[in-house]
């Protein structure tokens, strides 16, 4: 009886990931052209490479963020994620997080738009994020890198290799070049 609950909820999982991840990708333009420099791909594609080069040991999805949600439920989503107050600086997100489990950790990708200094952006970003968010842990290796008009935030509770420079690290080889900042 077990198995079977454990099977249809993670059945449920599975569909209600796979209807969001849809929902968000109608409302999402992909990125056409890419300034020079700027690394090619939308957030939720730099994501999973992110991942293929530095794997994790849970079971994780992406989640496309909806700059547009301007309700209550859509800027608290904006500040969970990003530590940003709202979406003004900038023109796509994502995060990749557990999909169970009191886990810390927490990769958030985000495009700055023509104009905001992203270094400023993730500057704020790291200041406004809760390490705290989850329930019953809290991360205590917080970073965030850009690269271009790219920030990534990468929150972990440290166990063995699994540190934030391990996923700044995997962020630069997937760019094929270092980090312009790493705060």
């Amino acid at each position: 009886m077990k198995k079977l609950i454990c099977a249809v909820l993670a059945l449920s999982l599975v569909l209600a990931m796979t209807a969001c991840g849809k929902q968000a990708t109608e409302t999402t333009a992909p990125e056409t052209t890419a300034p020079e420099g700027a690394l090619v791909g939308s957030m939720e594609e730099l994501l999973e490479k992110v991942i293929e080069a530095r794997p994790v040991e849970f079971a994780g999805g992406v989640i496309p963020i909806d700059l547009t949600d301007t309700s209550e439920d859509g800027l608290w989503a904006i500040k969970s994620y990003t530590g940003l107050e709202d979406a003004n600086q900038l023109k796509e997100a994502a995060a990749y997080e557990p999909m169970m489990g009191s886990l810390a950790f927490s990769m958030v990708m985000v495009r700055t738009k023509g104009g905001e200094d992203p270094k400023a952006v993730a500057e704020s970003m790291k200041a406004g994020v809760d390490p705290r968010k989850w329930i019953c842990v809290e991360a205590d290796d917080v970073k965030a890198a850009g690269i271009g008009d790219v920030v990534m935030l990468i929150m972990v509770s440290t166990t063995g290799d699994m540190t934030a420079q391990s996923f700044v690290d995997a962020f630069q080889t997937v760019a094929g070049r270092t980090c312009d900042f790493v705060i």
